[in-house]
């Protein structure tokens, strides 16, 4: 693994651990964080001779018995925890209620909304304003010092009657005992309805499960050695966030709800002018209401009545109607945010497989072996014939067959056999066609000949002029045509056409001194130029042989072309074996040069040397099918993907199975947020007509309402 794909790796994995760690910090936080949210930064840390007096202080809270003689001792059992160390400051006033329940001397302490657990002997020295400091127990926080008063110097062996004596101060922040006319029925944890109603909108979830997908993109494109850690990281984020979209918690995961039985009052505190503002108390306890049961609470003032609240006052069902968990039954909560994310999520990450990658092999592919796949091996025509075929079979032919030509040739530059492309095989039992023949590049290579032989006599081996004849007249710097009808005579069966070759005939006019080149032709045909000779300077023999190159280039490039044309006809029927990857099918010895990008004559050549490897050569052709096709002449074409490796074999059905999951997501997230959108708008009118019918027959059973869905 290279150093940039294990840094990549290194952050990808420290940045899922850093959010989970924070997510699950933030959920399973400690009581205490949750229940000091007012009181924190902690003070100072506590000192030795404190936590000693703690610990003293808790192990006696086990020790008393309660009997009626006696009174109540605390008998609620406190444990440290490891942030018990931290010392919380605050100056607040303390409130006490108590319930009537069989146990009539039970009080509960509070600083604001957060109950505290306070040694029983220091309720007398509670005033309108308190300094005191707590440390975190479990499950409340434990005073530790109320007013100058701390718990080292807490006497344990003194009476526990006294406990139970009423405070006398008058300046204490403790509600009277005429109040105090409610009646703990019950104490019960929360019904799945109502944790439904505090459960998080999953906006965080979709949003990691969202980069979940575009990491199983990245392991689509990504090498080889970085797939599977991609995949990990993804899979593992993807089950972490369902487990925390779907979890229901345990018991310990559940607030408490209190059953208490009373009269609800309305204080009268607020007025008219604020009715969001709380104002009815159930003995000494102010109940906040949803607002949507403002206009229905009115019913039950006064009249004793079964409230159920959580810690925070909150209240979760009044009376015989008002409920949040029947609402909750009868109108689900519509959590539509996250289909939102996750089908916005969803879509962009399809637009980047669909940009990104060719999804026509992997479609293709994946359903060829969903429905089952064979090998198939031949090493004859007749062999292959007898064959059954499908897209996804598995091929490997082998035998003498032919290069195809395409019909552009521009398209096929490309080619390293250009102008055959060896990636698509001909095989078929009919003769290979023949190498390429032309008369005109036969005419044209006579003409280079005697312009050459002529214009460079050392290269001639076979002189017609005199040996001392010819030395004398290359000393003297001159060059002589030995043959000039040959020349011209050449030159008119190569350019037998009006507007062939107009330069060089022109200059041959001049050379022969003749009126025009039909004369000069004529001249030549009844031997009148035999044994003429024509002296030239070096640079008019030099343009006469660019001439001459220049009009049979014409003709070799024409020839060239056509003649590679003409190998576009295969006989037909038989197959075409095709590689959709280009593979070349042939192993045959290349040439460093394209053919089009010679000069003219090699280009003949060079047709005629591939021509005669490649219009019948051994061919081996071995992959997975992935079309079949017949042409107009018969000829079954054949398409292979050649083997893929274990890593690409992969690649493919998990590409589809990332574009099935992504367009299911993206339609059923569509659907469920656009009717979630429409059920949320209308649910709380739903609610209030449910309550309407409620209250209106309260006399008879209560019907229930169908919700609109």
């Amino acid at each position: 693994m290279s150093t940039l794909t294990a840094s990549v790796v290194i952050v990808l994995v420290c940045s899922f651990l850093a959010v989970i760690s924070l997510w699950y910090a933030r959920r399973q936080r400690m009581p205490l964080a949750k229940s000091l949210s007012l009181l924190s930064p902690p003070q100072r840390k506590l000192t030795a001779e404190e936590r000693f007096a703690v610990e003293r202080y808790l192990a006696s809270l086990g020790q008393f018995k309660t009997t009626p003689e006696e009174g109540r001792v605390d008998k609620q059992v406190l444990t440290l925890t490891p942030n018990s160390d931290n010392v919380y400051a605050v100056t607040q006033a303390i409130t006490r209620y108590g319930l009537s329940t069989q146990d009539q001397r039970k009080w509960r302490y509070f600083l604001d909304a957060t109950e505290v657990h306070l040694p029983p002997r220091w309720e007398q020295y509670i005033t309108d304003e308190n300094v005191v400091e707590l440390i975190n127990t479990h499950p409340i926080p434990l005073v530790i010092s109320l007013n100058g008063h701390v718990l080292a110097d807490y006497n344990l062996q003194q009476p526990a009657f006294i406990s139970t004596l009423r405070p006398q101060t008058h300046n204490a922040s403790i509600r009277k005992e005429e109040s105090e006319n409610v009646e703990l029925v019950q104490v019960r944890k929360e019904t799945p309805e109502e944790f439904a109603l505090s459960r998080s909108a999953g906006i965080r979830e979709s949003l990691v499960i969202c980069a979940a997908l575009l990491l199983y993109f990245l392991a689509i494109i990504s090498p080889a050695n970085m797939l599977p850690w991609l995949c990990i990281l993804a899979t593992a984020m993807t089950g972490v966030s369902l487990w925390f979209l779907y979890r229901f918690p345990g018991p310990n995961g559940l607030r408490d709800v209190h059953c208490l039985r009373g009269a609800p009052k309305r204080w009268g505190l607020f007025g008219e002018s604020n009715q969001e503002q709380s104002n009815i108390t159930l003995g000494i306890i102010d109940l906040h209401y949803p607002p949507h049961w403002q206009p229905y609470v009115a019913n039950d003032l006064g009249k004793v009545t079964d409230v159920e609240i959580y810690l925070n006052r909150q209240v979760v069902r009044q009376g015989r109607f008002l409920s949040l968990q029947d609402e909750v039954q009868h109108f689900p909560v519509q959590r539509w945010r996250k289909n939102v994310v996750l089908a916005i999520g969803s879509l962009l990450v399809l637009a980047l497989l669909i940009s990104w990658i060719p999804l026509s092999m992997p479609l293709k592919l994946s359903l060829a072996w969903v429905k089952g796949t064979d090998t198939v091996e031949a090493t004859s025509v007749q062999q292959l014939s007898k064959s059954t075929l499908h897209v996804g079979d598995y091929l490997k032919v082998s035998g003498q067959g032919m290069c195809s030509v395409p019909d552009n040739l521009q398209n096929n530059r490309s080619s390293v056999y250009m102008p055959f492309d060896c990636s698509a095989i001909y095989w078929n039992s009919a003769n290979p066609l023949p190498l390429p023949q032309s008369d005109i590049i036969d005419k044209a290579s006579a003409l280079l000949t005697t312009t050459t032989q002529q214009l460079h006599p050392e290269t001639n081996s076979d002189p017609k002029i005199n040996p001392q004849l010819a030395s004398a007249i290359q000393k003297s710097g001159m060059i002589l045509l030995d043959d000039f009808s040959d020349l011209v005579l050449k030159t008119q069966d190569l350019c037998s056409q009006q507007q062939d070759c107009i330069r060089l005939k022109n200059a041959l006019v001049n050379l022969g001194n003749a009126k025009d080149w039909q004369s000069l032709v004529k001249r030549a045909d009844s031997g009148q130029l035999n044994g003429m000779n024509v002296l030239l300077r070096p640079v008019s023999a030099e343009a006469l042989e660019n001439l001459v190159n220049t009009a049979t280039s014409t003709f070799f490039y024409r020839e060239t072309r056509r003649a590679a044309e003409n190998l576009n006809s295969p006989p037909p029927g038989g197959f075409l074996i095709v590689s959709d990857q280009g593979r070349q099918w042939v192993n045959q010895p290349q040439s460093g040069v394209s053919l089009f990008d010679m000069d003219a004559p090699a280009q003949w050549q060079e047709l005629q040397r591939i021509a005669g490897l490649l219009l019948h050569t051994s061919f081996s052709a071995s992959g997975v099918i992935t079309s079949i096709t017949t042409d107009a002449n018969g000829t079954q074409h054949i398409a292979l993907h050649h083997d893929a490796d274990s890593v690409t074999q992969w690649r493919y059905p998990a590409t589809t199975l990332l574009l099935l999951a992504l367009i299911i997501m993206v339609i059923c997230n569509s659907v469920l947020a656009l009717r979630r959108i429409h059920l949320n708008r209308v649910r709380m009118a739903n609610i209030h007509q449910y309550y309407e019918k409620c209250f209106n027959q309260s006399m008879t059973a209560m019907q229930s309402v169908r919700p609109i869905f």
